[in-house]
């Protein structure tokens, strides 16, 4: 009688409890139970298709328009590639312009006597470069060359003084060459130099 009475009172309601306990766990974790691509952190998976899974193009869509269609794409694909590349290109000619610009009246500056003559000797060795697979006469002619280039980028003024008096002397010098080839003796009268303000 002791015995049915604490298994009434006691062990009746324990295993209730327990069993209550054990169950309501369960249905919380299956309540709470998410799959990992559910929770938000993870982007949907692609679906993975099968070749016989692909979708074939409509038949109503006829060979013409296909190709019409695939054409059109490709030429939208090459032109925004030319595009870019143009767009790219002209940033990068601007830039190089700029900065010849920039270097061009850095070395005009009238206080700038060694940048001035390093860019000098910078144009003579670079006709010289130009110049070395030919002979001596080649290789004068380059280097002289690249130096009065260099030397009329940096002295300008006086480049143009000069090449107004090269001008005058080339021309007395090929009037009297005319006359040695051709035997013309009559004397005319020779241009003088224009004198520099």
């Amino acid at each position: 009688m002791f015995s049915a009475q604490i298994f009434r009172k006691c062990l009746i309601p324990a295993v209730a409890v327990i069993t209550e306990s054990k169950i309501k766990p369960e249905k919380q974790k299956e309540e709470c139970l998410c799959r990992p691509s559910e929770l938000p952190i993870y982007t949907p998976e692609k679906e993975h298709r099968s070749p016989e899974s692909v979708e074939q193009p409509d038949a109503t869509i006829g060979m013409i328009e296909n190709a019409i269609r695939t054409t059109r794409q490709t030429l939208t694909r090459y032109s925004d590639e030319a595009a870019a590349y143009k767009r790219v290109a002209e940033e990068q000619f601007n830039k190089s312009k700029e900065n010849v610009e920039w270097i061009i009246d850095y070395l005009q500056e009238e206080n700038n006597t060694m940048p001035k003559a390093g860019a000098i000797g910078i144009g003579a060795l670079t006709g010289l470069i130009f110049g070395l697979r030919g002979g001596f006469f080649k290789k004068t002619l380059f280097a002289t060359t690249g130096a009065l280039g260099m030397g009329a980028v940096c002295y300008p003024k006086e480049a143009s003084e000069y090449a107004q008096v090269g001008a005058v002397e080339g021309k007395k010098y090929l009037t009297i060459a005319y006359n040695f080839l051709y035997g013309d003796r009559e004397e005319k009268p020779i241009e003088q130099v224009p004198k520099s303000k």
